[in-house]
């Protein structure tokens, strides 16, 4: 697998993630980058179907717990995200793939860390199998 580059797909809060940063750098520097106005607007099937058309894993980039613009949207994709582990296992896909982080990073400097990441990990997994 050490030829293998996984496809990560990066859903970032703009309220807690980057908002300081030049979105285009940030662009640049990540692919599949897809800054949200909240954490909260990722749904499941967002998820599925980025796995479905060829990305390796997801990373989700959320407002600390309590501290969601949108007062909750952060807990409830953390939820989401708690029960879709459980159904991607059933499936035989490692939850690893998909991973959620709820912090601040208002110049966005660890976001391409935070992909970096994830990327080993599924590195180390391989390629997703058929959804």
């Amino acid at each position: 697998m050490k030829n293998f580059e996984p496809k990560i797909v990066c859903f970032s809060c703009k309220f807690g993630w980057g908002y300081l940063a030049d979105e285009a750098s940030l662009s640049a520097q990540i692919k599949n980058w897809i800054p949200i106005i909240c954490s909260g607007k990722v749904d499941t099937k967002h998820i599925v179907e980025a796995l479905k058309h060829g990305a390796d894993g997801v990373l989700i980039l959320g407002c600390p717990e309590g501290d969601c613009h949108y007062q909750d949207g952060n807990f409830e994709t953390k939820k989401r995200v708690q029960l879709l582990h459980k159904m991607l296992a059933s499936y035989g896909i490692e939850p690893e793939r998909v991973r959620m982080e709820l912090s601040l990073d208002p110049e966005g400097k660890r976001i391409p860390e935070l992909v970096k990441s994830i990327s080993e990990t599924v590195r180390g997994l391989g390629p997703v199998g058929q959804i």
